[in-house]
């Protein structure tokens, strides 16, 4: 399954960089995610409950960087295992200006990724809204604890808060494109 987007954030690719490789802060952005640690400077270890169709679970894996250059692009190899399957695959994430302004950062990524076990009876479809659906809740819960980090503040998150932004998020795009 391939997977690939962009989206627009308003801080600097420096700000974003450091939430992205900062652990702490990226767990509460990563739906699921119930812990996130970090064994070396390019490699994590950690937890996700996730649920796709009928298909729920917690999965373990590792998460490794390469091709790092701050702040803007890194490639990513992940791999993941639970008692309802496996995934693994790799990805690349960059950061650029946009449009020449330093303060508004787009955001590309682009990946590919195999799943095994329990995961592949619910279908690509389905595993492939839930994966969209969920890059949309980690761009939403990114969104805000970017915000509250310039009003000097802790964001607040959560599956249902960002589920709320991510479904906001949607709607402000749909209704700009008929404008």
């Amino acid at each position: 399954m391939k997977l690939s987007g962009e989206r627009i954030l308003a801080a600097s690719r420096q700000s974003i960089w450091e939430l992205f490789n900062d652990p702490q802060r990226l767990s509460r952005l990563i739906p699921g995610c119930e812990k996130l640690e970090q064994l070396s400077s390019n490699e994590f270890t950690g937890t996700i409950n996730v649920g796709i169709a009928a298909v729920k679970g917690t999965y373990t894996g590792r998460l490794k960087l390469d091709e790092i250059r701050p702040p803007a692009h890194y490639k990513m190899s992940v791999e993941g295992r639970g008692k309802q399957g496996f995934m693994r695959g790799a990805g690349t994430l960059d950061l650029a200006p946009h449009d020449g302004n330093a303060d508004r950062t787009v955001i590309r990524y682009a990946g590919d990724i195999q799943i095994g076990g329990t995961l592949v009876q619910v279908g690509q479809r389905v595993v492939e809204s839930a994966a969209k659906m969920m890059l949309g809740q980690f761009f939403a819960a990114a969104e805000a604890e970017l915000k509250a980090e310039a009003a000097g503040a802790v964001a607040r998150q959560g599956f249902l808060i960002n589920l709320w932004r991510n479904m906001l998020a949607v709607l402000r795009a749909l209704f700009s494109r008929r404008s």
